[in-house]
């Protein structure tokens, strides 16, 4: 819960604000209600008829109480009429006051009649009317002036309280999706070293909101074996002012590692200089994530590989059994030779040396199969190519004979050297092979034949590995789903082989795809990127 915030019984925050009246709300309200007709007739008709109260008042008081108060209920009456109706009628009232003492106050009295003598005094009442009007007028227009202020005071602070509260509103907001997404942010103001965090990047890096933060704390929290590659990023970014995005990993007091995605942006100010402005994520459970996911990728390669050694069963002991028919004939000369004496033993030292040969070979091939059996972590190291081709070649020979396959290589005269896993890149190797004896079976018009071409790229940065078969290719509807896992063709397979070869050579930064030939059969072509070594002599 939040300062301020109100539960509902959603359990969202609730906010009330009531909507306020603008200041033109309340102008309308004043203003355009004095300019309707009747609004115009009542103004007047109170300055005539304050000036005929004003009258009657007067000669009541003559009459009764023997004074005359003309002047004064006159001016009182000029006052009340410019005050309520405004400058108009308060100069009607001034003139009806004008007619009215001049016929009754002014001598003669009861008449129309001027004498000079009585100018200055008419002259002064008028001044003075015209004054005390002129001075109602203002004080009218003071007290609307200072009405309207005050309405548009306090439709100020309404407003106020109403950006106030979306304020809060957007506070909370942020600070929740914050907390769900489980991203921070923070600001770091390079000159004074001042660093601000939001209260999820205090939750990230496990402290107290009190706390003050500090690129000592930070470098504190970052894991040992990260903090040189943090502190060269600070210094870089501090130094030359640009944008920085990196990953690390963050050690908990209690033992508990966090990895964490940092990026932010530069700003230069003029009076602070140099500020960052950005955002922390916990990728802790992405990369958790991936982790699994990496797991479960290299149990099911390891499973297709059991699988393709399973299919390759005749193969594999067709080449250990003749290293091995090799072996027993070479020994059964060998013990002739001896029987001979002095006479047999360079023969029979050769028929040793053919042992040893054979040994190695059928040696070569079991450990070929044990590693492609066995579950090992990724291995990358620098490789040939055309000698992973030429491996394969090998397990694969049987196989292609019993099918009556015709294995035809065109490998680049210059190794191809890459960075990559020997026993992943085999299994892609075979699995397109496979696939390719599989796809001519049915075949029987025409010769079998697989091809396979090794070769650079036109910018000599790529390796490339082509696999052309005879078979009978597959159609523009499958062409989409060819590597899409699960997806099989054949009444027996899993419909992983292709989707597995794809992720493997991806994962090797190098693409794989297939394309129908011009003829019969299928194209399947996979890149990967040449050592630097290689692409330098080239």
């Amino acid at each position: 819960m939040y300062p301020g915030q109100r539960s509902s019984e959603t359990g969202a925050p609730a906010l009330s604000v009531d909507t306020p009246r603008t200041p033109s709300d309340w102008r309308l309200g004043i203003t355009d209600i004095d300019q309707t007709p009747w609004a115009t007739f009542s103004r007047y008709a109170v300055a005539i008829l304050s000036v005929a109260a004003a009258l009657f008042a007067s000669k009541g008081a003559v009459e009764y109480l023997n004074i005359e108060p003309y002047v004064s209920l006159f001016l009182c009456a000029i006052m009340f009429a410019a005050w309520f109706g405004g400058l108009g009628p308060g100069l009607v009232s001034t003139a009806l006051a004008g007619l009215a003492f001049e016929y009754f106050v002014a001598t003669p009295p009861n008449s129309f009649e001027i004498d000079i003598h009585q100018i200055p005094r008419l002259s002064l009442f008028l001044i003075t009317a015209l004054f005390v009007n002129w001075i109602s007028v203002a004080q009218r227009k003071a007290t609307k002036s200072l009405e309207l202020s005050r309405r548009d005071l306090l439709t100020a602070l309404e407003e106020q309280k109403r950006t106030e509260a979306r304020l809060l509103r957007s506070e909370m907001y942020l600070a929740e999706a914050q907390r769900l997404s489980r991203t921070g942010s923070f600001g770091w103001k390079v000159a004074t070293g001042e660093i601000s965090w939001s209260e999820e990047t205090f939750r990230i890096f496990d402290c107290d909101p009190a706390t003050t933060p500090t690129l000592e704390f930070v470098r504190q929290r970052t894991h040992p074996e990260d903090r040189a590659f943090v502190q060269q990023i600070l210094e870089q970014a501090s130094r030359d002012g640009v944008d920085f995005d990196h990953e690390a990993r963050l050690v908990m007091p209690n033992g508990a590692v966090k990895h964490i995605r940092a990026l932010a942006h530069a700003v230069k100010d003029g009076s602070d200089g140099l500020e960052f402005i950005g955002a922390v994520t916990d990728v802790t459970a992405a990369k958790q994530a991936e982790a699994a996911l990496n797991d479960a990728q290299a149990d099911l390669e390891h499973a297709t590989r059991v699988i393709m050694l399973g299919e390759l069963t005749s193969s594999i002991a067709h080449e250990v059994n003749q290293p091995l028919a090799a072996i027993m004939s070479n020994g059964e000369a060998c013990l002739r030779w001896l029987d001979r004496g002095a006479a047999g033993m360079e023969h029979a030292r050769r028929s040793v040396e053919w042992i040893v040969k054979d040994v190695s070979r059928a040696a070569d091939v079991i450990g070929r199969v044990r590693a492609l059996a066995r579950k090992t972590d990724t291995e990358r190291a620098l490789l040939d190519m055309n000698e992973v081709v030429n491996e394969a070649r090998v397990l694969m020979r049987r196989e292609l004979s019993s099918k009556q396959i015709t294995l035809r290589t065109e490998l680049a005269a210059d190794p191809l050297i890459v960075r990559a896993d020997r026993v992943q890149l085999q299994q892609v190797v075979i699995n397109l092979v496979m696939n390719g004896i599989e796809a001519m079976q049915p075949v029987t018009d025409r010769p079998r034949e697989l091809l396979i071409r090794s070769q650079r790229s036109f910018d000599a940065d790529q390796a490339i590995l082509i696999m052309a078969d005879c078979g009978v290719g597959f159609s523009d509807e499958n062409a989409e789903r060819l590597f899409n896992a699960f997806f099989t063709t054949k009444s027996t397979g899993l419909g992983l082989g292709l989707s597995i070869c794809r992720s493997i050579v991806e994962a090797h930064g190098g693409k794989l795809s297939a394309s129908r030939n011009s003829g019969p059969g299928a194209t399947f072509q996979f890149t990967l990127p040449l050592h630097e070594d290689v692409r330098r002599a080239q």
